[in-house]
């Protein structure tokens, strides 16, 4: 899911605008411009930089999240530790968001993503090691996942960078939110035919390979920058004190609540997937079509809005349509056959337009200061957040129908648009 953004009144005039005249290479927009264009965006050297490495590594850890969940299963036919798989891949945004949210701000941004692509890739490699215990595989599968979010919170900081705030930068988060549904849409089939013909071992070697290339591109693609702040005491305490002052700006706060809690309440159908398929009476693989519907409707909404829509409108329709996405979810309380709960899962992704509003107002609502880290927080918290939303929903499921849970989701997602909905600024 994507993130959501205000240009909130009270921002202080610390938005985008206040921030002082561009660094030497970012490309600035014209003033009058109301669109910026795929090939405009992609026109930026550094941008496609990062746009290229960020494909190449995600199909990678795409195909090792496959390779790894088999090989776990392989080794122990348990269920549930292959299941923690993917559950790992989550927790580390707690503790990498809490206490390395500072490295954005106080570290060069291309040493921390290629040091971060090169730790990845040798962590990876190190599954590798012929008679590895399963504690060691998990344990080097965590160690990945605290690089992430440091290395996102990093390249999310570097982005307003490289492409100046205003359309050409709402174009090119979405650009990267394609990409992260896209894999989803498709890179889980991928991973599994490469599987037919791979070994989980090689294909794991292959992840190991993609964060070299990737790590590569940013390094030659990528032209360095000096830290935007001095370190200030520890790395863990400056993280926590920018994190306590970002959430202490109330129109910061409110972007960062509707950006993480709407997708909270959205994971519903997701992590219900397979009892939901059981429900309507396939088997519980059909789950994999039900989670291909609102990816779907995501890229599709991506494309139109942040493509086609200016600003003004962007923003405007934030919150009809996030009440349109909770409205198609509720839709599944009667319990339609697999053809039209697809249809209502594509169409609550269409809802998520309201992502392209928020990513430039998280901008304009974040004093100059405090911008690296309210990026930061929001794509940590963003990605912890819904990891706990797929516990939650899921235990949910445990103890009442899922046409009671997932609407119950939806009427929740609702509340929260319209108690926590940010405004709409200029």
């Amino acid at each position: 899911m994507s993130s959501a953004d205000l240009p909130a009144a009270g921002s202080s005039g610390a938005g985008p605008a206040a921030a002082g005249p561009p660094a030497a290479g970012v490309t600035t927009a014209p003033k009058s411009a109301t669109r910026a264009g795929y090939r405009e965006v992609l026109g930026v050297p550094e941008f496609r930089a990062i746009f290229v490495a960020d494909v190449v590594s995600m199909l990678g850890n795409v195909v090792a999240a496959v390779a790894l969940t088999v090989l776990v299963y392989q080794r122990t036919r348990s269920p549930a530790l292959a299941a923690s798989v993917m559950a790992l891949s989550f927790l580390p945004y707690a503790v990498g968001g809490l206490l390395f949210g500072a490295a954005a701000d106080r570290m060069r941004p291309r040493r921390v993503l290629v040091a971060g692509d090169l730790a990845s890739g040798v962590l990876i490699g190190c599954t590798l090691i012929p008679g590895i215990p399963l504690a060691g595989l998990l344990l080097l599968l965590l160690g990945t996942g605290l690089i992430a979010p440091v290395y996102q919170s990093a390249r999310s900081a570097l982005l307003p960078e490289v492409l100046a705030p205003g359309p050409r930068y709402i174009l090119g988060r979405s650009m990267m939110r394609m990409v992260a549904q896209s894999a989803q849409i498709v890179g889980y089939g991928l991973g599994g035919l490469l599987l037919a013909v791979l070994s989980p071992r090689a294909a794991l070697a292959a992840d190991a390979a993609s964060f070299a290339a990737s790590a590569l591109l940013l390094r030659l693609g990528v032209r360095s920058r000096a830290p935007r702040a001095a370190g200030r005491g520890s790395m863990a305490r400056d993280s926590l004190t920018g994190l306590r002052d970002v959430l202490a700006h109330r129109a910061t706060r409110r972007v960062l609540l509707f950006a993480w809690l709407v997708p909270a309440c959205a994971v519903a159908p997701e992590a219900l997937a397979a009892p939901y398929a059981v429900h309507i009476g396939q088997p519980a693989r059909a789950a994999a079509f039900l989670l291909i519907g609102m990816p779907a409707g995501i890229v599709l909404a991506d494309i139109v809005t942040a493509r086609l829509l200016p600003v003004r409108l962007q923003r405007r329709i934030m919150v009809p349509a996030a009440l349109f996405s909770f409205a198609c979810l509720a839709g599944l309380a009667a319990s339609p056959a697999l053809i039209p709960a697809m249809a209502l899962l594509a169409a609550a992704g269409l809802g998520t337009a309201w992502g392209a509003g928020i990513d430039g107002l998280l901008l304009d609502a974040a004093p100059a200061g405090l911008r690296n880290r309210a990026l930061a927080a929001m794509t940590a918290g963003l990605l912890f957040i819904q990891g706990v939303g797929f516990a939650l929903w899921g235990l949910a499921g445990q103890f009442a129908p899922v046409t009671i849970v997932i609407p119950a989701a939806a009427v929740l997602g609702a509340i929260v648009v319209v108690l926590v909905r940010p405004g709409r600024g200029r």
